[in-house]
């Protein structure tokens, strides 16, 4: 299943430790909301340009793509 990366409006959330949950498995830039990973059986997925894919274990810590804030995940919550 494919799913974009795109940027929504700009998040309210000021923190830096971001939990991706059964409900919402996304895991999105702390500052500007843009995507960063799915949360996927345990693991997060991580998609990046030219067809680069990975499947990773927690815990997560990324640069975003869009404005530079170093966002982590440090496991999904149920």
């Amino acid at each position: 299943m494919a799913y974009p990366f795109q940027t929504q409006a700009q998040s309210s959330q000021g923190a830096l430790n971001t939990k991706p949950t059964t409900h919402n498995p996304e895991w999105r830039c702390t500052r500007c909301d843009k995507l960063l990973g799915v949360c996927r059986d345990g693991r997060m997925h991580l998609r990046f340009a030219r067809g680069h894919e990975y499947f990773v274990g927690f815990p997560v810590q990324a640069t975003c793509r869009g404005c530079g804030t170093l966002n982590q995940a440090s496991s999904p919550t149920g």
